[in-house]
């Protein structure tokens, strides 16, 4: 139940929460089995000790464009990074980029789609602008942000 206000869309029994785990295989396919498609939205802005950037972007990638060739998904989302580069200084962006190209090189007809920095309900990217510190310095005036929106629709 605590899931269920993501379920924006979809009649009864198109729309299914499973647990999976990104390391474990069977629950990726098992999640995967019976989908039209699949859309990956998998990813992380910083490696903790369980999980690094490589892992996430890279090697679950793999692993769940080898589920979606294994049991034939008409369709197979890939969402990356407005910024992503295999030869990018940015391990963020750098290893977004090589899921990419795994994702492609695995299922060729993979669409990729490539969002600015998302922002709505339950983010992080606004708290972290708005500190005092950041408001400022913002990535040291580097970088510009054009943040996409979402609004999770009112049932």
């Amino acid at each position: 139940m605590k899931k269920r206000h993501l379920k924006v869309s979809g009649d009864l029994g198109r729309v299914h929460f499973l647990e999976w785990d990104i390391y474990n295989t069977e629950s990726i396919e098992a999640s995967v089995r019976h989908s039209d498609i699949v859309y990956n939205l998998v990813g992380r802005d910083y490696p903790t000790k369980n999980y690094s950037l490589a892992d996430v972007h890279i090697e679950g990638t793999e692993r769940i464009v080898e589920a979606v060739a294994k049991y034939d998904v008409d369709r197979y989302v890939h969402v990356s990074s407005y910024n992503a580069d295999p030869n990018s200084a940015s391990e963020f962006y750098r290893t977004k980029g090589v899921g990419e190209q795994v994702a492609r090189k695995l299922f060729p007809e993979t669409t990729i789609v490539r969002p600015a920095p998302i922002f709505g309900f339950e983010d992080r990217l606004l708290h972290r602008l708005a500190k005092p510190t950041t408001l400022l310095t913002a990535n040291d005036m580097q970088e510009r942000y054009w943040p996409v929106h979402v609004r999770v629709p009112q049932l």
